[in-house]
């Protein structure tokens, strides 16, 4: 792994702003789930929801575009429709956003044409140099008290802790979250990394 990639991961979890890209004001739906957790875990950074149909969203100000955000942004959270996430995904490369979790579905784990579209994602990835988790993934969290990271669609924040948990699968992890809050147990960093297009579970070890 590259000095860069490694950088663009810590820019995962370790982030000072971030871009929801494709939020929404539609209550229970994966996009606000996303929103909202950032904002009720206490992430101690800067967060800018994009949302074309939106002019507010809890209270914060929306962006149409990624691009219309006027400082820089360190990590992007891609919620959109999966056949308008390589249009987005441009977008957060000219923005020079280097870090990015595909949380949208609907990509190599749907068959033939999901993996032509997920081929033409990365290819926009790769153009920019911008390192992924996921797509088809749950998210990141990191629950270190100076991040307070919940960049996923988790039902709550971990406990605090010294164990750090990856799994391929966002069911398995929804589950362990669940097992692990009733038990008291408390996670580091907690990662669903889905269809792996980028990072694996070997760049995060």
């Amino acid at each position: 792994m590259s000095a860069q990639q490694k950088k663009n991961i810590k820019q995962i979890f370790f982030p000072e702003s971030i871009a929801v890209v494709g939020a929404t004001r539609t209550k229970g739906t994966v996009p606000y789930d996303i929103f909202e957790n950032i904002l009720d875990g206490g992430f101690q950074g800067v967060v800018y929801p994009v949302s074309p149909g939106a002019h507010s969203i809890r209270g914060v100000k929306t962006y149409k575009y990624v691009l219309d955000i006027p400082d820089p942004v360190d990590l992007a959270v891609l919620v959109f429709p999966s056949s308008v996430c390589e249009l987005a995904m441009d977008q957060i490369g000219q923005k020079g956003i280097k870090a990015c979790i595909v949380i949208s579905a609907g990509f190599r784990e749907v068959g033939p044409a999901g993996v032509q579209r997920q081929a033409r994602l990365q290819a926009v990835a790769q153009k920019y140099g911008i390192s992924i988790i996921g797509p088809n993934c749950l998210g990141a969290i990191n629950t270190d008290p100076g991040v307070r990271l919940n960049a996923s669609f988790a039902r709550k924040m971990p406990d605090q802790g010294s164990i750090a948990f990856l799994s391929q699968s966002g069911a398995l992890c929804t589950a362990v979250l669940d097992y692990a809050r009733g038990k008291h147990i408390g996670f580091s960093k907690f990662v669903s990394f889905g269809n792996k297009m980028d990072i694996s579970e070997v760049d995060l070890m």
